[in-house]
């Protein structure tokens, strides 16, 4: 997503407003109608307003505001699923995936991961964002960034999306 203010209808900005029940910013909308558009899902101003009040409720860390695109995109495939997107599940989910691969990645590498899936249609959860990951870790290495990791999502997604989800591990009744 560009930083460049998105060129939305007047019309259709002031009718999302008014469902919203806020100001809502064009670059607020962006990411919703991009969202709304790849998983080809109707765009009205009461489906923009439901999702862009779901994903802004809540306060924005600083790190949120780096890459605050990439965090509205995962905030409304959330909100599309019928999961918390606001901020703070935002932050929780990046969590879980960081506690599944015990490292730090990037938020900016974290949020394309989760960005290719839901644009794939995939779940959002925190074991299918890790196995991508993980993945792409296996044929680029454990250095991976967001410029490194771009060509090869893609591929990624698909090859995740084949493969059976893994079963929790069982634990061994007590005695």
């Amino acid at each position: 997503m560009s930083t460049v203010e998105p060129t939305i209808d007047r019309s259709f900005l002031q009718a999302v407003r008014k469902a919203a029940g806020f100001r809502v910013s064009p670059r607020q909308i962006a990411p919703v109608i991009e969202v709304l558009e790849r998983r080809h899902r109707p765009i009205t101003p009461e489906t923009v307003a439901e999702i862009v009040v779901a994903i802004e409720q809540g306060e924005r860390s600083a790190r949120q505001r780096r890459n605050a695109d990439l965090w509205r995109l995962l905030g409304a495939y959330l909100a599309l699923e019928g999961k918390p997107a606001h901020p703070e599940a935002q932050r929780a989910l990046l969590g879980r995936v960081r506690r599944i691969l015990g490292k730090r990645l990037s938020d900016r590498t974290l949020l394309e991961v989760a960005a290719a899936l839901g644009a794939a249609g995939q779940p959002l959860d925190a074991r299918r964002i890790a196995d991508v990951v993980s993945w792409l870790e296996s044929r680029l290495g454990s250095v991976l960034t967001a410029e490194t990791v771009q060509p090869y999502l893609e591929r990624a997604v698909e090859a995740v999306a084949m493969t059976p989800p893994k079963a929790p591990a069982r634990r061994q009744p007590r005695r």
